[in-house]
């Protein structure tokens, strides 16, 4: 059955309207060669719950590396498994580990947002929850196996925030 698709937070904005917290080529290295950013940024202070975006199944809950605590589920939409992969999370309420099957229904609240990982210690106005849509659930390095929120959300919260 299609998922139906909701938002992840009851208000969803990217973080300070900056196109360099979208999915793409849109961040610079020092030397000012572009770099890509795997999805989008949406501004939430610590402690925000986020919610299961479709109907699916959690695949793992792990923490590691610049993405710290994470959550990733698989859900079917135009006909084709998608991963929802939230980051910098700070706490879930499903056990961690590898290679779970944990249902979820949209809207369920999956856990809070925090600053684990590369968002450690930021100010409250870079405050985040990391949001990607995957098409693999080990997805390679770059933009590889990833595609743009906009596929599945249909628009992007750039300027104004769209409520969940």
């Amino acid at each position: 059955m299609e998922a139906s698709i909701v938002w992840p937070l009851v208000s969803n904005r990217i973080r300070r309207g900056a196109t360099s917290n979208t999915f793409g080529m849109v961040r610079h290295r020092a030397d000012g060669t572009p770099k890509p950013h795997q999805g989008w940024d949406f501004a939430a202070e610590v402690g925000t719950p986020f919610y299961a975006i479709a109907d699916g199944r959690i695949h793992f809950i792990r923490e590691h590396g610049d993405y710290g605590l994470q959550l990733c589920y698989g859900f079917e939409y135009g006909g084709k498994t998608y991963y929802a992969f939230y980051a910098h999370l700070s706490k879930t309420y499903a056990a961690h580990g590898d290679k779970l099957d944990i249902p979820v229904s949209a809207n369920d609240e999956l856990g809070k947002t925090g600053e684990s990982g590369n968002a450690k210690g930021m100010g409250l106005a870079d405050q985040h929850l990391h949001f990607e849509i995957r098409t693999s659930l080990t997805p390679r390095l770059g933009l590889h196996d990833r595609v743009s929120p906009g596929v599945v959300f249909g628009k992007c919260p750039l300027h104004a925030a769209i409520p969940g």
